[in-house]
C-alpha cells in the first residue's frame, strides 16, 4: 500500500499529501506495487495523483529498486523480480533514462516550488542598507548582456553562471550581493537576421515561403560509382513534393539526368535525398543542381555543386594494377545547405503566421528580452530584474545614457573623425566591427606596403595587348629588405586579373583588387562613385606570366624574374610577393630548391631566370646565438636542417626567430639606412618609396570576415568617428591598472589583457545602419555595439529608478515617476561625476536624485566582470579603457576584477543544432532540470582553455540531489533514533574534522573562482565522507545525530551556490526558517593529524581488500590474515633514511645516481648491510619512490598518532571488508616469534604488511 511519508520522501511535494490520503482511502488497503497487477482504477488514480507522463511501470521499477530491510514496511514482496538487462542493451538505456526522468521530475517540481517563494519574498532584489542598518560590505557582479537575435543557450549559461555563483557565495559571506541583468540589441545582429528574413520573404513567398532544396553534394565516391546526396525543401508554400529532377552539365548546356521519388533517407538522424549516378565517364568534370517538382507543376532549382569527377581506381603498392581495383569510397561531409532565418525562427516553435512579423526588428526587441528573462528565471538565476533593460534609442533612458557616455568621451577629445582604414561590408555599406560579423570576429587589419613591380621586355604573351606599362602588384610587410630582392613569386595555379589603374595596369588577384577599389586605390585618390566596382582588363593564370622580366625598386639587380611558389596564400596580400632570400628563410628555401636543374625544368624556368640570383645579397647585420650573420636566413636554415620549403615546421621556427631577431635587433649593413636600427629603417623606407612613386599603402583584412548580412568584408577608407585607444597617456593609466590593481584570478587572463591594451587602436565606433543611439552631435551616425556597451554597469545602480520589473524599454511608467524627458547629461553629471545640479537643470525630484546618487555611489565599482575569452580584445579592454575615460583620475571608480573563461562544448563536441546536441537554456532545464544544468556547468572547467559540459554529470547529479533528499527527509524523520551522547569515537572526530576540512577548502576555491575544484571539496568529497563514517559505524542508528545535522546543513550550505532549489528544499526539510541565500558559509577548524589517521585507515583497508583478493585466487582458500604494524624503524633501516635523506637534500631535493652504491651488497663495508644483503637496496628503492610519490613525508622516522590503537579500534570493520577470512590477527613487526619473519621485517610505520594462511 501507498504511505504518506513515502510519498513525500520521493516527490517532495507540497500538494502531495492530500492526494496520496486520498488514494490511500481509494485503495482501500489494498496491496499495491507490492505483488499484485494494479487495475485500471488503480493506474488511473496514480496518475490523477503524479501526472499522465509518469506511469505505473515506472514507479515498479523504484519500488523494485528497494533493498529487501527497506521494503520491511510494505506488506509483501514483488512477486516477480526482473531479470538482469545487459548494461547497453536498449532496455538498459531505456530502464536508466527513466530513472533518471523520474527523479529529474522531482526537482523540477522542487523548482518550481522554489522559484515562486523566490519570487514572492522578492529574494534577488537587492538594495543599499537603509539609515542605521547593519552593513558588512557589497558586490556588484556583472555579465555582458546578451544579443537578442534569438534565445538563450547554454554557452551564455556556463559563462553567466560563474558571475552567478560569485554573486551567491558573496552573499553567504554576509555581504549585500547583487546581480543585474539586461539584454543587447544594438547594432546587426538583430537587423541583419530581420533583413534576411524580408529578403527570403520576398524572394521565397510568405507566410510558407518555397525554398528550393539543398545543394547536391558528394556522399560517396569511387571509380565506377558516385552518390549524391542533397537536403529536402524545409518549406514549399502550400503545395507538396512529388519529385525531383537531377540536372547534369558538362562543358554543354543542363539536361536532365534522373527523376528520383519525393522519399527522403534518413542519415545520421536528418532526411537526405539520395542519388546513384553509375553511368559517368572516368576524368570527366560534372556539375549537378537538384529540381524540386511540386504538386501545383512549379518547380524550384538548387543552387550548382561543385565540379566532380571519378575517383581513379584502386592500384597496388608498385603503382600497378593488381587484379581488380582495391579501392576505397570516399565519404564527404553529409552538410545541407545554410539554414533559411525563416527555419531558425520555426526551429524555435513560431507559427508561420508569427514568423513573418519579425520582418520587423521592433519585433525582435519585443518578443525576446522577455523570454530570456523567464529562460534565467527557469535556471535559478539570481538576478535583480528591477536593473534590466533593452538598449537602442527604444529605451529612451539608456539611450540618453549613451548619449552623455558619448558627449563625455568627446569633451575628455578621446573621440575623432576622419577617413580610416575599416573592415567594411558592402552590403550594408557601413563598417563592420566584431560583433557585426557572423565570422572573423577579433580579426583586424593587416597594413602592407605595396611595391610596383614593372613588367619589362620581353612581355610574356598573354600581356602583349594590354597597351600600356604593366606592373605587378607586391605586399610586403618589410620595405625595408628591398634592398636584397632577387626575384617575385607567384602562384602558377593561381588566378589573376589585370586591372586598370590610371595610365598603368596592374597585376593581382581579384579579391586585393577589390580591397583596394575601397581604399581608393584603383584609379587615384577620389573615387567613391567606383566603391565597389572593378575595371578588369582580363583574367590571367599564374603560370601565364612565368619568367616575367621585371624592374623592381630599390633591388640590387638590374632587372629580376617572376619565379613560382606553391605556399603562396591568394586570400593574404595581393598573391604576388617580393623574394628576399637573406633575410627570409622562407624565400631562401624556396629559392635552393630552384638550384638544382631538374628542379628548374620541372617548372619550365630558364637557367638565366634563376642561376644568376643564386647568391643571397647581404643587407643586415644581426647576432644569433652569439653568431654574427649578414645572412640569417641561410645561417637558421642550415642549423635547423631545412632541406626544403616541404620542411614546413622548420621553416615556421626559422621564420620566427629570423623576424625577431632580424627586426627588433638587426643594423641595416646596405642601401640608404645602412647602420640604422631595421625597425627605424622599415619607417624610412616604406615613405621614400612611397614619394618616390614606388609604392602604396595596402590595408587587408588579416582573416576571412564575413558580415552578418553575409558578405566578404574588405578593408576600406571610409569617413567615420572613431575612439582614439591606444593613446599614449591613455593606454599607460590603463596598463598601469591591469598590471597593479586588476583581478584576473588566472595569470594567462593578465598576460592577454596586456597584449591587447597595447594592442587596440582606433576603434570605428560609427554606423550608418543598424539599431542602437544616435552620435548626439552628428545624427546622421549611430554608435556601434560595442561603443555603447562599455560602462553601462554604471547604469544598472540606477535601472531600478528608471524601469523596475517589467518595464524593459523604459516605455511605461518608471516607478519612480520619473520621465524620459528629464534624464539628461546634467543629471548624469551629477549622479556619477559629483558635479552640482539644480532644479532648474531637471524636473526629477531631489529626494530621488538623492536616492540615486547614494546607489551609485554604493555599489560602485563594479567588483566582478565575467565574461568568455573573445571578450578579452574587444569589450572588457574596452571596458577598461572607458572606465579611465569616463572617471579620469579616479581609479578607485574602475572595474576590481575580470573573469575569463573558455567556450563550452558538450560532450567533447561543439554545439551544433545539425548534430542535435544544441542546447538552448530552456530545453537544458528541461532536460536536465535547472540544478542539473548548473552542476554541470560548475563542473565542466574554469580555465581559458574550452570547458566540457558532460550530459552523464548532469544525469548524475539529478540522481544525487534526489538522494540527498531522500537522505535529509529520512534523517528528520528518525533522528531521535540516532546516537545522541557525549562519548567520541574516533570516526566521530575524523566525520567532524573532515566536515571542517573541505569546508574551509571549499570556501576558498569558491572565493577563487575554482567551482570544478569547489565541487571536488563540497559535493564529490562530502559524500565520500558521509559514507565512509557510515559504512565504518556499520548501523545507520549509530551515528551521531549532531553531526549528520552538521554534514547536511554544511552541505546544504555550501552547494546553495551551485544547486539552490535543492538546497532551499533541504534548509526547509531541516526547519530551518527564511532562505538558504541568508545563512552564513560554514567554517571550521581541521586537524592535519587527524586527517592523516582518517587516510592511514583508509590505506590499511586498501591494502588488506588487495591482498586478500590476490590470497583467495590461491587454493587452499584462506581464513586468516596477519597484519603487521612496526611502531619504528629498526637501526638499519634508519640508516638507510639518513643516507637518503641527505643526499636528496644535497641535490637540489633529487638523488644522484651513485647514492644507490651505498647499498649494494657487494661493495658496502657497513656490517648491517653486509649481512642484510639485498633487502638493503630494496628498502632503498621503496623509500626513493615514496618519496617521488609523497615529497619529503617519506623521510619522517614515526608517526605523529598510535597507529597501533587506531587498527584494534577498526579491528572489526576491516575484518568485515576482507570477507571470507574470518580471523584478522594484529601484530608488531618487534615481537618476538611472529609467523611470518618475511612480512613483519617489511613492515614500517605508516606502513603495516600482512600475510594470510589457511588454519
Amino acid at each position: 500500500m501507498l504511505y504518506r511519508n513515502w510519498i513525500l520522501r520521493q516527490m517532495q511535494r507540497g500538494d502531495v499529501l492530500a492526494k496520496a490520503g486520498k488514494l490511500e482511502s481509494k485503495l482501500k488497503g489494498k496491496v499495491f506495487l507490492g505483488g499484485e497487477t494494479p487495475g485500471q482504477e488503480d493506474a488511473k488514480a496514480f496518475q490523477d495523483l503524479l501526472g499522465d507522463n509518469v506511469n505505473v511501470a515506472r514507479w515498479a521499477r523504484h519500488m523494485a529498486s528497494y533493498t529487501s530491510s527497506q521494503r520491511k514496511g510494505f506488506p509483501s514482496e514483488p512477486a516477480v523480480t526482473p531479470k538482469p538487462v545487459a548494461k547497453g542493451t536498449p532496455a538498459a538505456s531505456a530502464g536508466k533514462n527513466a530513472a533518471v526522468a523520474e527523479k529529474r521530475a522531482i526537482l523540477t517540481e522542487i523548482e518550481k516550488q522554489v522559484q515562486q517563494k523566490w519570487e514572492d519574498s522578492k529574494a534577488f532584489d537587492i538594495d543599499p542598507p537603509k539609515e542605521g542598518e547593519e552593513d558588512n560590505g557589497k558586490f556588484l557582479a556583472t555579465f555582458p548582456y546578451p544579443y537578442m537575435n534569438g534565445s538563450l543557450h547554454l554557452g551564455h549559461a556556463f559563462s553567466m553562471l560563474k558571475a552567478e555563483f560569485a554573486v551567491r557565495y558573496h552573499r553567504l559571506q554576509g555581504k549585500r550581493a547583487v546581480f543585474p541583468f539586461a539584454f543587447h540589441c544594438t547594432g546587426m545582429p538583430i537587423q541583419a537576421a530581420a533583413n534576411k528574413l524580408k529578403r527570403e520573404c520576398k524572394k521565397y513567398g510568405s507566410p510558407i515561403p518555397n525554398f528550393p532544396c539543398g545543394t547536391p553534394k558528394t556522399f560517396q565516391i569511387t571509380s565506377e560509382k558516385l552518390t549524391l546526396s542533397w537536403v529536402p525543401p524545409t518549406a514549399t508554400g502550400t503545395t507538396e513534393v512529388t519529385g525531383y529532377d537531377l540536372l547534369i552539365k558538362t562543358d554543354k548546356d543542363w539536361s536532365v539526368h534522373m527523376s528520383l521519388k519525393p522519399e527522403a533517407t534518413i542519415i545520421d538522424g536528418k532526411n537526405y535525398i539520395v542519388a546513384e549516378l553509375t553511368d559517368l565517364e572516368p576524368k570527366v568534370k560534372y556539375t549537378f543542381k537538384a529540381v524540386t517538382k511540386l504538386a501545383d507543376g512549379s518547380t524550384t532549382e538548387s543552387k550548382p555543386s561543385e565540379q566532380i569527377t571519378l575517383a581513379q581506381p584502386g592500384k597496388d603498392a608498385k603503382g600497378g594494377k593488381k587484379g581488380k581495383p582495391q579501392e576505397k569510397a570516399k565519404i564527404a561531409a553529409k552538410t545541407g545547405g545554410a539554414l533559411h532565418q525563416w527555419d531558425i525562427m520555426k526551429g524555435m516553435g513560431m507559427s508561420t503566421e508569427e514568423i513573418v512579423k519579425f520582418t520587423d526588428a521592433n519585433k525582435w526587441l519585443e518578443y525576446f528580452p522577455p523570454q530570456g528573462k523567464a529562460d534565467l528565471k527557469k535556471l535559478g538565476t539570481c538576478a535583480d530584474f528591477r536593473r534590466a533593460f533593452i538598449t537602442t534609442d527604444v529605451n529612451p533612458f539608456y539611450d540618453s545614457f549613451v548619449r552623455w557616455q558619448f558627449n563625455k568621451l568627446k569633451e575628455g577629445q578621446f573621440l575623432d573623425f576622419g577617413k580610416r582604414p575599416t573592415v567594411y561590408s558592402e552590403l550594408d555599406q557601413q563598417a563592420c566591427m566584431d560583433h557585426d560579423r557572423a565570422e572573423g570576429e577579433g580579426v583586424g587589419l593587416t597594413e602592407y606596403v605595396c611595391i610596383k613591380v614593372k613588367v619589362v621586355e620581353p612581355l610574356p604573351e598573354v600581356l602583349k595587348d594590354i597597351g600600356k606599362p604593366v606592373y605587378l602588384l607586391c605586399a610586403t610587410l618589410r620595405p625595408e629588405t628591398m634592398i636584397g630582392q632577387s626575384n617575385c613569386w607567384i602562384l602558377p595555379e593561381g588566378e589573376y586579373g589585370v586591372f586598370h589603374r590610371d595610365d598603368i595596369a596592374v597585376v593581382c588577384t581579384q579579391r586585393s583588387a577589390r580591397n583596394m577599389t575601397f581604399q581608393r586605390l584603383d584609379k587615384g585618390d577620389e573615387i567613391k562613385d567606383y566603391f565597389g566596382k572593378l575595371e578588369k582588363i582580363k583574367d590571367v593564370k599564374g603560370k601565364e606570366l612565368m619568367g616575367a622580366t621585371l624592374e623592381a625598386p630599390r633591388a640590387p639587380h638590374k632587372t629580376v624574374h617572376l619565379l613560382p611558389l606553391l605556399t603562396i596564400k591568394m586570400n593574404m596580400g595581393t598573391g604576388i610577393v617580393t623574394s628576399v632570400p637573406a633575410d627570409s628563410p622562407d624565400d631562401y628555401a624556396a629559392l635552393m630548391d630552384l638550384k638544382t636543374p631538374e628542379k628548374r625544368k620541372f617548372h619550365g624556368l630558364e637557367d638565366s631566370w634563376v642561376v644568376p640570383y643564386l647568391d643571397p645579397v647581404p643587407l643586415i647585420d644581426v647576432t644569433i646565438e652569439g653568431v654574427p650573420t649578414t645572412k640569417c636566413a641561410e645561417y637558421l636554415c642550415n642549423k635547423l636542417g631545412v632541406k626544403s620549403q616541404k620542411d614546413s615546421e622548420k621553416l615556421q621556427e626559422a621564420h620566427d626567430v629570423a623576424y625577431k631577431m632580424s627586426f627588433y635587433h638587426g643594423v641595416m649593413s646596405a642601401g640608404p639606412y645602412k647602420g640604422q636600427p631595421v625597425a627605424d629603417a622599415k619607417v624610412s623606407a616604406k615613405d621614400s618609396m612611397i614619394a618616390a612613386n614606388e609604392a602604396f599603402v595596402y590595408h587587408d583584412p588579416a582573416g576571412h570576415i564575413v558580415s552578418r548580412s553575409g558578405d566578404e568584408c574588405v578593408a576600406a577608407l571610409i569617413d567615420q568617428w572613431y575612439i582614439k585607444y591606444g593613446k599614449d597617456d591613455w593606454k599607460k593609466e590603463v596598463e598601469a591598472h591591469i598590471k597593479d590593481t586588476l583581478v584576473t584570478f588566472k595569470d594567462a587572463t593578465k598576460e592577454q589583457f596586456v597584449e591587447k591594451v597595447n594592442w587596440l587602436k582606433e576603434w570605428a565606433c560609427s554606423r550608418s545602419f543598424g539599431l542602437g543611439s544616435k552620435i548626439p552631435w552628428d545624427e546622421q551616425f549611430l554608435i556601434e555595439s560595442l561603443s555603447d556597451s562599455t560602462i553601462y554597469m554604471a547604469y544598472y545602480t540606477l535601472a531600478k529608478f528608471f524601469h523596475g520589473e517589467s518595464n524593459l524599454t523604459g516605455l511605461e511608467k518608471s516607478p519612480y515617476g520619473i520621465k524620459p524627458e528629464d534624464v539628461n547629461d546634467a543629471v548624469f553629471d551629477h549622479i556619477f561625476l559629483n558635479k552640482e545640479i539644480t532644479a532648474a537643470d531637471s524636473s526629477i525630484d531631489q529626494n530621488v536624485l538623492k536616492e540615486m546618487k547614494r546607489e551609485f555611489e554604493y555599489w560602485y565599482p563594479m567588483d566582478l566582470r565575467v565574461s568568455g575569452k573573445d571578450l578579452i580584445p574587444n569589450h572588457l579592454t574596452m571596458s577598461l579603457y572607458n572606465h579611465a575615460a569616463i572617471w579620469k583620475g579616479r581609479p578607485e571608480m574602475w572595474p576590481r576584477a575580470m573573469y575569463a573563461n573558455g567556450w563550452v562544448s558538450v560532450d567533447n563536441e561543439k554545439m551544433s543544432k545539425s548534430k542535435g546536441n544544441f542546447f538552448s537554456l530552456e530545453r537544458a532545464c528541461g532536460e536536465f532540470s535547472a540544478d542539473g544544468t548548473r552542476f554541470s556547468c560548475a563542473y565542466a572547467g574554469d580555465s581559458l582553455e574550452d570547458a566540457n559540459f558532460e550530459i552523464p554529470t548532469a544525469n548524475n547529479a539529478i540522481k544525487k540531489l534526489v538522494q540527498l533528499l531522500d537522505f535529509t527527509t529520512q534523517f528528520v524523520s528518525e533522528k531521535d533514533k540516532l546516537r545522541s551522547s557525549s562519548e567520541n569515537l574516533f570516526i566521530d572526530t575524523w566525520f567532524d574534522n573532515e566536515i571542517n576540512r573541505l569546508a574551509t577548502e571549499a570556501n576558498e576555491f569558491f572565493k577563487t573562482m575554482h567551482y570544478k575544484e569547489a565541487l571536488r571539496c563540497a559535493w564529490f568529497e562530502f559524500l565520500g565522507i558521509k559514507d565512509t563514517y557510515y559504512d565504518i559505524l556499520g548501523n545507520p542508528l549509530k551515528a551521531k545525530r549532531d553531526l549528520v545535522e552538521k554534514w547536511i546543513n554544511f552541505i546544504t550550505v555550501m552547494m546553495s551556490v551551485v544547486t539552490p532549489h535543492t538546497c532551499e528544499q533541504l534548509w526547509s526539510i531541516m526547519g530551518h526558517t527564511g532562505t538558504v541565500m541568508d545563512a552564513k558559509f560554514p567554517t571550521g577548524v581541521s586537524d592535519p593529524v587527524i586527517t592523516d589517521k582518517g587516510v592511514y585507515l583508509e590505506k590499511v583497508k586498501k591494502t588488506l581488500i588487495d591482498n586478500s583478493i590476490k590470497a583467495c585466487k590461491k587454493k587452499p582458500v584462506p581464513n586468516t590474515c596477519n597484519l603487521y604494524l612496526a611502531t619504528k624503524y629498526p637501526d638499519w633501516k634508519l640508516k638507510v633514511i639518513s643516507i637518503l635523506k641527505d643526499d636528496y637534500k644535497s641535490n637540489d631535493a633529487t638523488f644522484s645516481k651513485a647514492v644507490m652504491k651505498h647499498f649494494d651488497a657487494k661493495t658496502t663495508t657497513d656490517a648491517d648491510f653486509k649481512s642484510k644483503g639485498a633487502q638493503v637496496g630494496k628498502f632503498a628503492s621503496v623509500i626513493k619512490s615514496q618519496v617521488t610519490a609523497e615529497g619529503t613525508k617519506a623521510f619522517e622516522l614515526t608517526l605523529p598518532y598510535d597507529e597501533v590503537s587506531l587498527v584494534k579500534e577498526h579491528q572489526g570493520y576491516l575484518l568485515s571488508k576482507i570477507q571470507p577470512i574470518t580471523t584478522l590477527n594484529l601484530f608488531l613487526s618487534s615481537d618476538e616469534g611472529v609467523p611470518d619473519v618475511n612480512s613483519a621485517d617489511n613492515a614500517a610505520p605508516g606502513r603495516p604488511t600482512v600475510a594470510f594462511s589457511a588454519k
